[in-house]
């Protein structure tokens, strides 16, 4: 048996829905500094440096993120 879903949301609401953060404030600020930073031509700027602690902290999550949608998608997810 198939079942079809369709569900009209804006990006907004699936955010919501899904418990997720609102993190638009946050990118603007980060976008902000890195701009400043490099208009200042502060040496040995690296913008990969300025991600990578928060980066490396959430690949779990991530991980756990797409497991969930292998599942959803009838891949199984895991390992």
């Amino acid at each position: 048996m198939n079942i079809k879903l369709d569900v009209e949301m804006t990006p907004e609401e699936i955010r919501r829905l899904m418990g997720l953060p609102d993190v638009q404030e946050f990118n603007r600020e980060v976008m902000a500094q890195m701009l400043k930073k490099m208009q200042e031509g502060v040496e040995g700027f690296d913008p990969m440096a300025f991600f990578k602690p928060s980066v490396m902290g959430n690949m779990d999550v991530f991980k756990q993120w797409m497991d969930a949608f292998g599942t959803f998608g009838g891949k199984g997810g895991g390992s």
